[in-house]
């Protein structure tokens, strides 16, 4: 999830909760996913965390954090497996499904709803419970096929998700690949690729393909109470008549180095441009002993230090890093205040900053220079500047043709992207998703 989006699932499922009279168990693993809100949950939730000891928790995070993620982004340069944290994150996936079953057994649910690439291996057992419907909705990308076909693990990845009756993907291009997958691990399984489904071993799977919305109404109210902040930031922070900004969380998979090189390159080629703007980075880097994010951090800085001693004249800095995390109303406030947004992701399952600004841009102004590489392109791409995120000439192109964009393109493509996420809600991807879940319930 974005940066302004703790809890959002949770939140999304809250008025489905009110309006059927349904009752939610939520579990997470203990200090990574609940809920803000979980010591005081909303009418109809209850939260659970699974105990779990330090030390198996950790070596779960490890195989899901530097094995699993960078695989499923494709960078397996980056994945690093070790076969003791693998055997930690199948038992931590285990417990989770076991007191799963434990609560459902108590109060008979119909349908359990699996998030992400933390738990998949919990679907086998949970599967098993009769009258319980177990769904999954995968986050991240799904690579292309070979990737998971060499990794030691694919197989039973792909399997303990052929447990689920529906899978879902933000996009169709992860959904065929997932596929194009099951094909070539399972060759006996029957699977049709127009029509998303797998049948195997007398199971049907139905795959789907329904990218999350945003809570457009929250966001546009925050746009409007933050409006005074948005105007005084240039003051604030000194900033020069043209504001590009960046969000991101740092990871190696949000493309921020690329980003920066190509920022680079526009300097070089533009000097009329020096002093005009000011590229503001805002980094938000959680506590983690992940080697490859570490590295990453030191690369980040080293290349805004040089870019700033290279191009730094009188005071003038081209690039404003501030680190840390904002909540939803500083989010807004830099969303409006700034001129350009540039998301540069390398790989990324969806991305939901770019989403947010445009919910933000009540004014229709504002331009957003988007990598194809990331989710959201597909909904974005009638508005949005498109770039390859490995491409410096390119983002530097990009760069040159938004500032010079005149206030009537600027608006026209910002209606664009704002009609497409308006059409896609959070609300109603969650009800959405629910009720393909439910479907063919016997």
């Amino acid at each position: 999830n974005g940066p302004g989006q703790s809890g959002g699932v949770s939140k999304s499922l809250e008025p489905v909760v009110k309006r059927l009279g349904t009752k939610v168990h939520w579990f997470a693993i203990e200090g990574t996913s609940l809920p803000s809100n979980e010591n005081d949950p909303p009418a109809g939730f209850s939260f659970y965390s699974p105990k779990i000891s330090p030390q198996l928790a950790e070596r779960h995070r490890k195989a899901a954090d530097e094995y699993l993620y960078p695989l499923l982004h494709g960078l397996t340069d980056k994945a690093q497996f070790d076969i003791e944290n693998w055997k930690a994150f199948r038992q931590v996936n285990e417990i989770v499904a076991s007191e799963s079953l434990s609560v459902s057994a108590e109060s008979f649910p119909t349908l359990c709803w699996l998030h992400d690439y933390q738990v998949p291996l919990a679907a086998p057992l949970m599967s098993m419970q009769a009258g319980l419907i177990t769904c999954q909705f995968w986050h991240v990308p799904w690579p292309e096929p070979e990737v998971i076909i060499n990794s030691p693990i694919g197989k039973e990845l792909v399997e303990s998700l052929l447990c689920n009756k529906l899978i879902g993907f933000h996009t169709t291009e992860y959904a065929t690949n997932f596929l194009n997958t099951v094909k070539e691990l399972f060759p006996n399984a029957q699977v049709d690729v127009l029509k998303m489904e797998v049948r195997r071993r007398r199971t049907n799977t139905r795959v789907v393909v329904m990218p999350l919305g945003l809570d457009i109404g929250l966001w546009q109210n925050l746009a409007r109470i933050s409006r005074p902040k948005a105007e005084a930031m240039a003051v604030k922070y000194r900033l020069a008549n043209q504001i590009l900004l960046g969000v991101d969380r740092l990871d190696y998979t949000k493309g921020v180095v690329e980003k920066l090189q190509g920022i680079e390159r526009f300097l070089e080629r533009q000097s009329s441009w020096h002093r005009r703007f000011h590229y503001v980075q805002l980094l938000h880097s959680s506590k983690t002993a992940d080697a490859n994010l570490k590295a990453y951090e030191v690369e980040v800085d080293q290349t805004i230090d040089k870019i700033n001693l290279r191009f730094g004249s009188d005071g003038w800095q081209p690039i404003i890093k501030i680190n840390g995390y904002l909540n939803q109303t500083e989010l807004a406030a830099w969303y409006q205040a700034a001129d350009i947004l540039m998301v540069n992701s390398v790989r990324d399952g969806l991305n939901l900053i770019a989403k947010e600004y445009v919910a933000c841009r009540n004014d229709e102004q504002g331009a957003l220079i988007l990598s194809r590489q990331t989710g959201s392109a597909a909904e974005l791409s009638q508005g949005a500047v498109l770039i390859d995120a490995h491409n410096a000439d390119a983002i530097a192109d990009a760069i040159s043709q938004s500032l010079g964009m005149e206030v009537e393109e600027k608006r026209r493509r910002m209606t664009a992207m704002r009609k497409s996420v308006g059409w896609n809600q959070l609300h109603d991807w969650a009800i959405g998703f629910l009720r393909q879940a439910l479907q063919g319930r016997h």
